[in-house]
């Protein structure tokens, strides 16, 4: 591979290090049911960003050379397929890929579901059909540092988050105030006076 390095250097220049032909080797492999040979030449050719539209003509590769380049670590194939579509359909950029991929959102999903459903989200992604599916969304908190439950009841959420806010605002030192837990708004809307609690 160095010795390929230094000589394709030497014939067209910058962009042909070690670690770039790894890493086109590497993509070539993990994605060669989508790329046909004379593209994969094109790829080393014209570097790897520039060709990815004529790769999007041929078939779809829906997200950016960086995303791939995470992607690539990933070894289980509906994984990688799950967290691709994700990525392009929630518009996740490179860091929200990497804290969905080490949060385990693909795991925690599939738990809770059968394997042709784990099937279907490897192809699809998470889809939303019905209202329910919004309230089943999972959340990743676990700066709170709770015990992992199935279930919280929402006052125990609401406490452990006021906690991290009101310990976050009391460090922040002089100028920064913590009133309350819970503050009541009140305020007149069309001849009716609404009470609100934050």
């Amino acid at each position: 591979m160095k010795k390929l390095s230094e000589s394709l250097t030497k014939e067209f220049g910058r962009g042909f290090s070690e670690t770039n032909l790894e890493y086109a080797r590497k993509f070539y492999f993990t994605y060669a049911d989508r790329i046909s040979q004379t593209l994969f030449e094109e790829f080393a050719v014209k570097k790897s960003q520039t060709v990815f539209e004529e790769l999007d003509k041929e078939q779809p590769f829906i997200v950016s050379w960086s995303h791939y380049l995470q992607l690539m670590r990933i070894e289980n194939v509906d994984e990688r397929k799950f967290y691709e579509i994700e990525s392009a359909k929630s518009g996740w950029g490179i860091r929200t890929l990497q804290r969905q991929y080490n949060s385990s959102l693909y795991e925690r999903l599939a738990l809770s579901k059968d394997k042709d459903e784990v099937m279907r989200l490897a192809k699809e992604g998470n889809v939303i059909t019905k209202l329910q599916d919004i309230v089943k969304q999972p959340t990743v908190l676990e700066f709170l540092g709770l015990d992992e439950k199935a279930k919280y009841v929402e006052s125990d959420l609401e406490t452990a988050i006021i906690n991290k806010l009101q310990k976050f605002l009391l460090e922040l030192g002089k100028g920064y105030l913590f009133e309350a837990r819970q503050k009541r708004f009140t305020f007149e809307e069309d001849n009716y006076y609404v009470d609100l609690v934050f």
